[in-house]
């Protein structure tokens, strides 16, 4: 009894040593970096510039190299930028200012950036990737948003703001339900009250009487006041594009115009009255743009049949949605942006090509025809062959027996002239017997 007591009490004695030791002895972290970020920022200038600062320390020796990478928006290719020249130091303060003055950069952009560090000693150091936006602090914005959209005004009433965003979060709802798709991150949408405001994002010169709007990567920039214009069409409108454009970002196929701007459309929350009475009438007068001609952009075409294109766009995509369901359209898109051409993409999808899909539409419309022309093709040229002194393709030209050679002393000689490739296999067999019997008539004979 008495050995288990004294056991117990060893026991408790080396619990409270080995706790009291814990609580004297440091735990030893992970050690630091020898390149540390004591701080870092990032300032909006709009339009001017936006300028990127590091303060960083080496434990190992003096700063000497840096770089600053940065993407604008969703787009993944990477800038670099060098920061303003420094003196190497242990502990410097790095400047990068992106001249954007020069530049068509949107407000409110988002750019994903970091830095690279290198010491005298060899050491590195990568940044996290941060984010930021390029401000613009000319107007008084507000803004408006959720996870998936926010919207940018300024000088208008709260309650556009309001419909503006319940306009861009419906255009972004319905795109993600057609696709079953949603972004990883945020679309922006950005609207200038005139002309003259909306022009500042622009590179000097640039900004034509007649645009109204961009969109980017990430982004759309519209200006305009009329509210139901803004709401009903160009919100959900851009805003499709912006979504659609990510979607394709990595499609190297080429996507008909006609679908692009015709989803595009599909996303307007109008009944589209006018783009179905135009489309009804040019069927009924046998003036419909074919649809092997649609695949030019409307700026193309005369001013007179520049909606009826548009309208046909819309038409186009809204008989795969209301024929064949949403879900179907949600294919086609994913399908194509999958790198299948648009024919291929129909057949695989809807089962038809895209003669048999124009007719399905036209049948649609109330308006069936028997044939569609099909687009004239050049008849292949016809080449006639030239024989030529070469070898069938796959087969050797010769075959070469190699005879050994007495070597003979080296001495300088001129460098050779060298022939063309195809000069041996050009000699006739008459010219080597020719040679034959050179060589056997001037050889010395015995007496």
């Amino acid at each position: 009894m008495c050995n288990v007591e004294q056991g117990h009490q060893v026991s408790r004695i080396a619990f409270s040593l080995i706790i009291i030791l814990l609580l004297v002895v440091p735990v030893t972290g992970a050690p630091l970096p020898a390149i540390q970020v004591i701080s870092q920022s990032v300032e909006s200038h709009f339009p001017d510039d936006l300028t990127f600062t590091i303060q960083v320390r080496s434990d190992a020796g003096d700063i000497v190299d840096a770089a600053l990478f940065y993407q604008v928006g969703w787009n993944e290719t990477e800038w670099v930028g060098r920061p303003e020249p420094f003196t190497p130091a242990a502990e410097v303060t790095l400047t990068h200012v992106w001249n954007t003055g020069g530049d068509t950069v949107p407000p409110f952009i988002e750019i994903t950036y970091y830095w690279h560090i290198i010491d005298s000693a060899g050491n590195e150091l990568i940044t996290t990737p941060a984010r930021t936006e390029y401000v613009d602090y000319t107007h008084d914005w507000q803004s408006l948003g959720n996870e998936h959209v926010i919207v940018y005004w300024y000088d208008r009433p709260a309650d556009l703001g309001e419909a503006l965003f319940e306009a861009a979060a419906e255009g972004y709802d319905h795109v993600a339900s057609v696709t079953g798709v949603t972004t990883d991150r945020t679309a922006r949408v950005v609207i200038y009250n005139n002309h003259r405001d909306f022009c500042a994002l622009y590179a000097p010169n640039s900004c034509q009487d007649w645009v109204g709007g961009q969109t980017f990567s990430g982004i759309t920039v519209q200006q305009g006041t009329s509210r139901d214009w803004l709401i009903y069409d160009v919100v959900p409108h851009e805003l499709a594009h912006v979504f659609y454009s990510e979607i394709f970002r990595d499609t190297w196929v080429r996507v008909p115009t006609w679908f692009n701007e015709g989803i595009a459309v599909y996303n307007e929350r109008t009944d589209h009255s006018r783009e179905k009475a135009l489309v009804t009438e040019a069927a009924a007068d046998g003036e419909l743009i074919p649809l092997r001609h649609m695949g030019t952009q409307a700026s193309g075409l005369a001013h007179d049949a520049i909606h009826l294109w548009y309208a046909e766009t819309y038409s186009l995509v809204a008989f795969i949605a209301d024929a064949y369901g949403e879900q179907k359209l949600g294919e086609v898109i994913l399908t194509l942006a999958d790198n299948h051409p648009m024919e291929e993409t129909l057949q695989l999808t809807l089962g038809m090509n895209l003669i048999e899909f124009e007719m399905a539409w036209r049948e649609w419309l109330g308006y069936p025809v028997d044939t569609i022309p099909t687009p004239m093709m050049l008849a292949p040229m016809t080449i006639a062959p030239i024989p030529l002194p070469t070898a069938p393709l796959g087969r050797p030209a010769a075959t070469v027996t190699s005879v050994p050679v007495t070597p003979t002393a080296a001495s300088p000689t001129p460098s050779p002239v060298s022939m063309p490739p195809s000069f041996t296999c050009c000699v006739s067999s008459s010219t080597v017997l020719l040679v034959i019997l050179a060589w056997v008539l001037a050889r010395p004979r015995s007496v």
